[in-house]
């Protein structure tokens, strides 16, 4: 895709006012840490969590810019680790699944103890929101082990506010701790533990031996805040237009996201 194409998109009235400001940074960067999320931001969202795929266009790019020197690349989603692995298939990349509870890449392999030993609380907690939503068709809860999402976007208007109460309900009678985002039809839930996206992204560039290295985030949901807020000397990118955002950044589509990277990945071509 020629560099040219970016000129023509929206991102002329949003990344782009501010692109030479971003590739000034990105040159005089020692090493780059590119993190991703993955649905909303790398694969458009789908009804269901089984339905996303991965553009072939989109993995080609990964590949490209995580070979270019200089660079190291981490999806952080809050798919669990192993099933994102497996949706993008590259190697050489970070993996950090379930909202940076679990990383790994070459060389290691991380899960984070306190939400580890969650493991029996959230179970039962997805048991539970299982029971009470099978009576809502197309409600979905998914257990990734480490966390639990409850998924509404099949579910009719009418019923959204069942499904809300019942996840409130829920929550309010377990006797474990949790901590619930609402994102865009989703709701992630997840132990009360001092990690997340942000925290994850900075352990990351430490265990890859780079504490200097300029990160560029690329997020579209409430998740994805934790990263903007936590890095405010990096470079932050909200995907989408909707909603208010601490990123310093936005990109309005998945296209432009496509663009950005494919424009990144020829200012480290040369390095």
């Amino acid at each position: 895709m020629p560099i040219s194409a970016l000129e023509d998109t929206a991102m002329k009235q949003l990344l782009l006012e501010d692109l030479e400001e971003v590739g000034s940074r990105i040159a005089s960067a020692p090493y780059l840490l590119v993190c991703l999320d993955f649905d909303g931001t790398l694969a458009a969202i789908a009804d269901s969590p089984d339905k996303v795929r991965l553009e072939p266009e989109t993995r080609s790019l990964l590949g490209e810019l995580a070979q270019r020197p200089g660079v190291t690349l981490a999806v952080i989603s809050g798919r669990n680790r192993a099933e994102l692995q497996s949706l993008i298939n590259l190697p050489d990349l970070i993996y950090a699944g379930n909202h940076g509870l679990e990383i790994s890449g070459p060389g290691f392999v991380f899960v984070e103890p306190t939400a580890s030993a969650c493991r029996e609380h959230v179970q039962a907690l997805a048991a539970e929101l299982s029971a009470r939503l099978a009576s809502i068709p197309d409600a979905i809860v998914e257990d990734k082990r480490l966390t639990l999402s409850v998924h509404d976007r099949k579910v009719s208007d009418e019923k959204q506010d069942e499904v809300r109460r019942l996840v409130h309900a829920a929550l309010a009678n377990s006797a474990h701790p949790f901590q619930m985002t609402a994102g865009d039809r989703i709701y992630d839930i997840r132990p009360r533990v001092a990690w997340d996206k942000g925290v994850a992204v900075n352990w990351i560039r430490k265990q890859i031996g780079k504490p200097n290295a300029l990160v560029i985030y690329l997020g579209d949901d409430a998740p994805d805040e934790d990263a903007f807020a936590g890095l405010q000397d990096d470079v932050t990118i909200k995907v989408g237009l909707d909603g208010e955002t601490v990123a310093r950044y936005r990109l309005e589509t998945l296209a432009d996201v496509r663009r950005f990277l494919c424009w990144l990945s020829s200012r480290r071509s040369s390095r």
